[in-house]
């Protein structure tokens, strides 16, 4: 889904969100499905703040920081907060979500890596910027993407990932993590890979970070309890839409999009097309780790590896393009590696594994249960 400038800002639905994507940047929207999240808690003092956070074992250091000038809601210091893996600008000041967001953001970080079969440790940390409301966001927005504001300021609610940083706001409790999960999935894979990822991968990962639980004050990520994604894919199969494997790892969602006559930016129902498309990615990625007790996995950790060295088999053009660099991959790259790629480490044997996949995709909705709808 690194379709430069003219395809770059689609927006892009995520079962019953709409999601985004690395850089150059896709929106990630999340329709509010609790309550948002507001400072239930008297106003505290940034010290208060400090001294609560600088006791976490996840951080590191707390500092002030001065909003800049051009961010008009200036009311009160900021905090930044440094991690093992992150530098995180803050204007939040619940202190509910602050504890949380230093160890969510170390603990997806291990998840990242865990994925790789291996640590790997940047000599420099990662930027977030977490806004306490929309405003504080959209003026930042306006300074950091520049040019192509116009397209980010269409955002209904959620967060990107441009420039090399993560720029979100407060949307609900449990949106926040999800969408900093997700994004910080594409930070990751951005900053360390050699080679760019095609769309089906690098967004079918995302999607596997977005679900997770807190016990005893841990992050557990479980890609089975996606409920958001298991539903659309219930509701895709339910209406016999399931889009071929060769179409899901040739595909980006600005495709989709194209070839959905229903889709509406400002309407996170408008398109089962992309919701389709998502959930069939979340479900891929799923049935490649998961299949037969894993049958998959090492090939997939193996792409990924190879991803990160930069030492996929492509011929001197593709590889060219694959390289991080100013100019994105263009939507042929996508399509000629997505495909590429899947049949070098996974299988030529398509008709098989797709039946291996459609036939795993019914298995986790049998296993799944819904609630009831009113």
């Amino acid at each position: 889904m690194r379709i430069f400038l003219l395809r770059l800002f689609c927006i892009t639905l995520v079962a019953l969100t709409l999601c985004g994507c690395r850089e150059p940047m896709f929106p990630l929207l999340d329709q509010r499905a609790d309550r948002p999240s507001q400072n239930l808690q008297p106003p505290r003092d940034n010290q208060y703040l400090k001294d609560m956070l600088i006791r976490l074992p996840a951080v590191k250091t707390v500092d002030s920081w001065h909003l800049p000038e051009f961010i008009q809601d200036r009311s009160g210091e900021g905090l930044i907060i440094t991690t093992r893996h992150y530098k995180i600008y803050t204007t939040l000041s619940d202190p509910l979500i602050l504890r949380k967001i230093p160890v969510f953001l170390d603990s997806a970080f291990r998840d990242y890596t865990a994925i790789l079969g291996k640590t790997t440790e940047p000599d420099y940390k990662f930027q977030v910027y977490f806004f306490r409301n929309r405003s504080q966001w959209e003026d930042f927005t306006r300074h950091w993407t520049g040019p192509h504001a116009v397209h980010f300021l269409k955002i209904k609610s959620g967060a990107y990932y441009f420039n090399r940083a993560c720029v979100a706001y407060n949307l609900t409790r449990k949106a926040n993590f999800s969408v900093l999960a997700h994004e910080g999935w594409h930070q990751f894979s951005n900053e360390l890979f050699e080679f760019y990822l095609p769309a089906w991968l690098d967004e079918g990962l995302a999607t596997n970070f977005e679900a997770f639980r807190w016990e005893n004050g841990r992050v557990i990520f479980d890609s089975r309890y996606n409920a958001s994604r298991l539903y659309a894919l219930r509701q895709t199969i339910a209406g016999d839409n399931l889009f071929s494997l060769s179409d899901l790892l040739t595909l980006d969602a600005g495709h989709v999009i194209a070839r959905s006559s229903r889709y509406k930016p400002d309407n996170t129902h408008s398109a089962p097309e992309v919701a389709a498309y998502y959930s069939q990615l979340y479900a891929l990625v799923r049935f490649l780790r998961e299949y037969n007790y894993g049958q998959y996995y090492q090939n997939i950790q193996q792409m990924l590896e190879d991803a990160r060295l930069g030492r996929w088999p492509l011929d001197a053009k593709l590889k060219a393009e694959a390289l991080q660099r100013l100019r994105n991959p263009t939507r042929r790259w996508n399509a000629i590696v997505g495909l590429s790629i899947f049949q070098s480490y996974i299988t030529q044997d398509m008709l098989t594994l797709e039946l291996q996949y459609r036939d795993f995709c019914r298995q986790i909705l049998k296993n799944t249960r819904f609630r009831k709808e009113r």
